[in-house]
């Protein structure tokens, strides 16, 4: 368990918090029942992954709050591991925008606002509508490739993987559909930042089942060129996905 900074009282044995610090509670000891972590081996490929799965988790659950310091000599000693496992996981948190490192001075869970939120999707919007417009202008020309790519969308949306994705891969393929360049490479670091608020998104219960129905029905509608209505459905789709990160965030930020 991820939590702040533990002290052993050596008296009675209860942990103490005792400041802000970040540090990996492990269950190590003399007790001949403790085995060590407690994790689920049939569902780790390594320790790196049970680091940043972890961090992930508290940092969408508003436990590690934005601002807060992240200190990764401090995970390493206190899960009893070299740093680099410790090191890799603070580098895929920084490429996904979870936390930043500043020189000498170290590395901060990222913050995250209401201003930020509204902002992306409003890019968000404009770059995904002009790819329908782009993929439009492809159907004229290849009408078979067009439906070919459709129907692809629809075969992956319909496969059970993570859901986060799938639903982001489909927003990924739906702009590389336009062939545009330059439109992809924009939506590409447009992507980073979005991450966070997609992965905040699908922790809420039932989003997933309300995500698929609402991509499906972008797909249907593509498959009938019905570029002025699946524009219209994306639109709908992502106020929708604003409005629930948005109660999030507030919980973040103001609780």
């Amino acid at each position: 368990m991820i939590r702040d900074k533990i002290l052993i009282d050596k008296k009675d044995k209860t942990n103490k918090i005792v400041d802000n610090r970040l540090f990996l509670e492990t269950k190590v000891g003399n007790n001949k029942n403790n085995k060590g972590v407690n994790w689920d081996r049939g569902e780790i490929k390594s320790l790196m992954t049970v680091v940043l799965d972890t961090i992930r988790r508290r940092i969408f659950t508003g436990e590690f709050r934005p601002g807060q310091k992240i200190n990764e000599s401090e995970v390493a000693v206190n899960l009893g591991i070299s740093r680099s496992p410790v090191r890799e996981a603070f580098r895929i948190l920084e490429r996904d925008g979870l936390i930043t490192t500043l020189p000498r001075k170290g590395s901060y869970i990222t913050d995250i606002s209401l201003k930020d939120l509204e902002e992306l999707f409003e890019i968000r919007k404009i770059l995904e509508c002009f790819a329908l417009d782009c993929i439009k202008k492809r159907a004229k020309k290849s009408p078979e490739k067009i439906q070919s790519m459709t129907e692809e969308l629809n075969r992956n949306l319909l496969k059970k993987h993570d859901p986060l994705s799938v639903i982001s891969g489909f927003h990924y393929n739906l702009v590389e559909l336009s062939n545009n360049s330059r439109l992809i490479e924009l939506y590409k670091i447009l992507a980073v930042s979005l991450r966070r608020y997609w992965l905040i998104y699908h922790i809420e219960k039932g989003q997933r089942d309300i995500s698929l129905e609402h991509h499906q029905e972008i797909v249907n509608t593509l498959s009938k060129e019905d570029y002025s209505y699946a524009k219209k459905l994306i639109k709908r789709h992502f106020k929708y996905v604003e409005d629930v990160v948005r109660k999030q965030i507030k919980k973040i930020l103001y609780t």
